[in-house]
């Protein structure tokens, strides 16, 4: 039943497109569907729309990893600690705080456009990425105590036997939303920045030559690359939970 009403309501907002850019009549406001789907094919299979994908996708990647592992690193530690609790939680809340344009402008002046968007996307997912971890242990504090009792052992042994499992599915579920956020704000800081070399280069240039058809055609590509990553954690969480039913 809901596959079927997203596939009526994507074909209801699609022929209100083809209604309204035949009423408009210019494809520098409006493009028909089908221009677009054309120029979506094309950079598919263009050297340069994969050389743009490829390097957005490496900078956006590694923004979000860094920002996982610092977090992930982090949130343990809080966890742990009282000291380190009340001096990582203060800085999660200041950077979930600050507007995303100041990050940019920020790591721009620092690093300059290549190294702005990793940069950016770290500063921005490092606050989701610190509560989310945070809080999923704060909600089985009870269970990791009486866990814990049973492993007197060293700080690292007991956060790779016990706390790390325990926040497995949290961390599926953050790098999901985390990558698809992350995909989107370094679209935006390569605009931005003026990279020499990806999607958000490509978006500057369609929009420097009124090409509406080319910019609508890239945002299709970064939700299809949204969409991949959400179904790629998708089927590792199914999987997660047939290995859960088997063992039960």
């Amino acid at each position: 039943m809901l596959k079927r009403e997203y596939f009526a309501s994507f074909a209801l907002m699609l022929v209100v497109w083809i209604i309204v850019a035949a009423a408009v009549g210019n494809d520098i406001l409006i493009p028909y569907p089908a221009d677009v789907l054309k120029q979506v094919c094309a950079l598919a299979v263009s050297s340069s729309g994969w050389r743009s994908i490829l390097a957005t996708s490496v900078r956006v990647l590694k923004g979000s990893f860094l920002s996982f592992a610092v977090a992930l690193i982090a949130a343990v530690c809080a966890d742990a600690s009282r000291t380190a609790d009340r001096l990582f939680a203060p800085l999660a809340v200041l950077a979930n705080t600050v507007p995303n344009i100041s990050y940019i402008i920020i790591a721009l002046i620092w690093l300059g456009s290549e190294g702005a968007v990793s940069m950016v996307t770290f500063m921005i997912l490092f606050p989701l990425f610190f509560n989310s971890f945070r809080n999923r242990l704060v909600s089985v504090a009870g269970e990791l105590g009486d866990v814990r009792s049973i492993y007197p052992e060293t700080f690292l042994a007991r956060t790779w036997k016990v706390t790390l499992p325990m926040l497995y599915q949290e961390m599926i579920l953050s790098a999901k939303t985390g990558i698809s956020m992350g995909l989107k704000v370094g679209v935006m800081a390569e605009i931005l920045g003026s990279v020499r070399i990806g999607i958000g280069r490509q978006m500057s240039y369609a929009k420097a030559n009124l090409d509406t058809t080319g910019l609508i055609a890239w945002t299709v590509i970064i939700i299809l690359l949204s969409v991949m990553v959400n179904l790629a954690f998708d089927l590792l969480l199914k999987r997660m939970k047939e290995e859960r039913e088997w063992k039960g």
